[in-house]
């Protein structure tokens, strides 16, 4: 009968123990530190690989991967599980986007297009890579016009517009509207004169010369 006493009384003890030390964990900052970084850690996992991450007790299930653990001490420990096959699948996507990227020489980079920069093929410090795509990466060029404004099919850079006469308008081969950028006599906001030499001052067409169209000897009210 005492042995009966005794070994309730053990247990009761135990049983309280555990309680107590329960209590204590449960409240634990540890507790709670590690059930956030891991929920953080999954988030960040998703949103870099496009695939779920769950904060689950350890160890993870068996068509699961487990990405990392976190110890509880007298807790059990919590993992990120991920599925085995969706983190294969981001592997592998992963290993194609290096290889995409993957050269020896820059022609291995030219993606023929000129307004984006030349691309060039880099194989000194952290841009070497053992890969049986090529030992270097695909960097992008520089754009090559300072002024974003490039010709893609004469490959070139698009310069700004003239004024070489000084008349404050831009010449009509680059997209001004003035008719000849060597005479500042000539240029939109000029006086027309009603002359029969043909000579468009105001390099409007539809004021030149003397405009007595119908040759009745008056000049049209155009050309003033």
């Amino acid at each position: 009968m005492n042995k009966v006493i005794v070994s309730l009384v053990s247990s009761l003890m135990v049983t309280g123990l555990w309680l107590i030390a329960s209590m204590i964990f449960l409240t634990s900052p540890v507790y709670a530190d590690a059930e956030d970084d891991a929920k953080a850690f999954c988030a960040a996992y998703k949103e870099k690989s496009g695939y779920g991450c769950q904060v689950e007790k350890c160890r993870c299930g068996r068509s699961e991967k487990e990405l990392k653990r976190w110890n509880r001490k007298m807790r059990f420990d919590i993992c990120a599980c991920v599925n085995k096959s969706a983190y294969n699948t981001y592997l592998e996507r992963v290993e194609a986007e290096r290889n995409r990227n993957r050269c020896n020489t820059n022609a291995d980079c030219n993606d023929g297009v000129f307004c984006n920069g030349e691309e060039v093929c880099r194989t000194d410090g952290r841009y070497r890579v053992n890969s049986s795509a090529g030992n270097g990466t695909c960097v992008p060029g520089e754009p090559p016009c300072a002024s974003g404004l490039c010709f893609e099919r004469e490959k070139k850079c698009k310069v700004a517009c003239e004024d070489k006469d000084g008349d404050g308008y831009a010449a009509m081969h680059c997209g001004g509207d003035d008719c000849d950028d060597n005479n500042p006599n000539r240029s939109p906001g000029n006086k027309e004169i009603c002359d029969s030499k043909g000579i468009d001052e105001d390099c409007d067409a539809r004021t030149v010369g003397d405009l007595d169209v119908d040759g009745d000897g008056f000049i049209s009210m155009k050309c003033r």
